[in-house]
């Protein structure tokens, strides 16, 4: 059995077979390609925190543009709510005063002569031209 087998070759042999320019040359391509590698990595990790950024960016910025739009309709809605609250008090002042004129006895009685065409005894209303009844030609 001993005879068959071959002897493998031992590591200095096999060092001694190769020459110094070899050795040199392998461990500048071994350098290279370690850069070679660390630029690609740096460059893939670049490019995935950009993306990361460009992400962080595009989240935020949908963000501020639907609370602008949020804030849009609600100064929209304040608006409008602000003139229909106008517009409510004016007609309380409007009442507000009305209710106080009714309290007092000539108003009341002056208002109900005009509107309801109410009479004393003996007495008879006339309808002038320059009275605001609506007549068949302003209609």
């Amino acid at each position: 059995m001993l005879l068959t087998q071959k002897k493998k070759p031992t590591k200095q042999s096999a060092k001694a077979t190769v020459d110094p320019y070899t050795e040199i040359e392998r461990a500048r391509q071994q350098k290279q390609a370690r850069t070679h590698y660390v630029h690609r990595v740096h460059k893939r990790r670049i490019i995935l925190l950009f993306a990361l950024l460009a992400a962080i960016f595009l989240v935020c910025g949908v963000q501020i543009y639907q609370a602008r739009q949020s804030l849009a309709t609600t100064n929209a809605q304040v608006a409008t709510k602000k003139v229909k609250l106008k517009k409510n008090q004016a007609q309380q002042r409007k009442l507000k005063l009305q209710e106080s004129q009714l309290k007092n006895d000539d108003y009341l009685q002056q208002v109900i002569r005009q509107k309801y065409y109410y009479s004393k005894n003996n007495e008879t209303i006339y309808s002038l031209p320059q009275d605001k009844a609506p007549t068949i030609s302003t209609k």
